[in-house]
């Protein structure tokens, strides 16, 4: 006969002290990590909550360190201007002075010689003022090149020579068509450029009719229709546009669509909404951006018939004009550097950070002349452009600093509810924590005396049958 001895109370008291153990292993893990959540079996979605926030709060926190940097360039450009104002000043006083008739000819040449001097200088500081080793005012010289802004609205040269020949899709059908792409339009400062700029188009070769759009800078006031102006068999229709406002290329499309359907004399002639007319020409918009001048009669069901359709039949004008080269030339020849400065913790949060060339040429200083009385007026006045110029640049440089400090500003303010939003997901209570602690260090003393006990009985029991 086989006797076994079990002792439940045994069993039991070993298991609830593995428990005890592993919470308090848990516990004594939280106060020393300080973290509620140590691994993803803590709390899978608080872990994943608590790591997009810390990946953005380190993003934020490197961001703000790259506005600073941005802050400090602006502050040394700042700087260097301010001596480029302070010799203009000097330089119109010395004209003013050179232009009286009191000067002899030695005198103005020795104030021509410091004239030369100044300009020379502010040469030297437009070409080796650098932050970082990055050329704040001569980018040609360092890391970023010159660039020359331009619209680059013609997606195709054929707008300019006057015909169609491009195939336009719609509705499963080609349609000879000419185009302008608006989508390099980001900024109201581009968009103001276009002021004085126009673009034209006939219906056909024996339309009595022709459209004329004119882009205009009129201070707030509002778009117009001009009286028709008759040019020989044709009567021109013409329209001003005003720019105040709009700042990007979609919303500038809107307003001349919108603009033209107010208009009775061009109803069903220049409409997107408008297909089945009797002209040879609409203009239409596509993808937002886009301006296209499509011919109302479509070609053959090919895109190449339809272009050998264009250049057989439209480059004649037979079916109209399309003359965009007005349009197309809006560019600005301003030399500028444009700094991306990245402020936040994702791809697309960026800000330009625009400094303009500055040097002896740009501000019209080369070659400056005051021995001569005539000279000397003519040097005021490049004195005072250039001075205009600098304050400009300056004011930019002052706003733009601003702005970086509010940008500054606005992100320590997010890491700061950040921070605390995720120390309330992530971050342990460590009072709780210690409190928990000692409550399980008390039940495991407790466990293993129960268990001690449970055991003292089976060597009772074994001890009957020994005497």
């Amino acid at each position: 006969m086989t006797m076994r001895i079990r002792s439940q109370s045994a069993m039991n008291g070993n298991r609830q002290l593995k428990i005890n153990s592993g919470n308090q292993r848990k516990t004594v893990e939280k106060l020393s990590s300080g973290f509620r959540i140590n691994r993803a079996a803590d709390d899978a979605s608080g872990l994943a909550i608590s790591e997009k926030m810390r990946r953005q709060i380190g993003g934020l926190t490197q961001g703000v360190r790259n506005v600073q940097d941005g802050v400090s360039l602006c502050q040394v450009a700042d700087a260097a201007l301010t001596e480029v104002h302070d010799m203009l000043n000097r330089i119109s006083e010395l004209s003013i002075k050179a232009a009286n008739g009191t000067m002899s000819k030695s005198d103005r040449q020795a104030v021509q010689d410091e004239v030369s001097m100044l300009t020379m200088e502010i040469s030297r500081i437009g070409t080796t003022t650098t932050f970082n080793d990055i050329h704040i005012f001569d980018y040609a010289n360092g890391e970023y090149m010159k660039e020359t802004l331009n619209m680059d609205l013609i997606r195709s040269p054929s707008a300019q020579k006057g015909y169609l020949s491009e195939a336009y899709y719609e509705n499963g059908l080609y349609y000879p068509s000419a185009s302008m792409d608006f989508s390099a339009l980001t900024n109201a400062s581009k968009i103001a450029r276009l002021a004085g700029k126009s673009f034209s188009f006939t219906c056909s070769q024996s339309c009595p009719e022709a459209f004329t759009f004119t882009f205009v800078n009129r201070d707030g006031q509002q778009s117009r229709f001009l009286n028709p102006e008759s040019k020989g068999d044709r009567v021109e229709h013409r329209y001003q546009i005003d720019l105040m406002g709009i700042e990007t290329g979609e919303e500038l499309l809107n307003t001349l669509f919108d603009f033209v359907k107010e208009n009775p004399a061009t109803d069903g002639k220049v409409l997107e909404d408008r297909v089945n007319v009797s002209h040879s020409n609409i203009l239409i918009k596509k993808s937002n951006n886009m301006l296209v001048l499509r011919a109302t009669t479509y070609g053959q069901d090919t895109v190449e018939k339809v272009l050998q359709h264009c250049e057989a039949r439209y480059k004649n004008s037979q079916y109209g004009q399309a003359d965009f080269a007005g349009i197309a030339n809006a560019s600005d020849e301003r030399v500028t550097n444009v700094l991306s400065i990245h402020y936040g913790a994702d791809g697309k949060d960026n800000m330009g950070l625009y400094i303009e060339k500055m040097n002896a040429v740009t501000l019209g200083l080369n070659d400056l002349k005051v021995t001569l009385v005539e000279e000397c007026y003519s040097a005021i006045n490049k004195a005072k452009e250039a001075m205009e110029a600098v304050s400009r640049q300056r004011s930019l440089i002052g706003a733009q600093q601003n702005r970086l400090e509010s940008t500054i500003d606005n992100e320590n303010n997010v890491i700061e509810n950040l921070t605390a939003s995720e120390s309330r997901i992530r971050d342990a209570d460590m009072a709780r924590e210690v409190v928990r602690e000692s409550t399980l260090n008390i039940l495991e003393q407790a466990g293993y005396s129960v268990l001690a006990q449970a055991n003292q009985e089976n060597q009772n029991v074994l001890a009957l049958f020994g005497g």
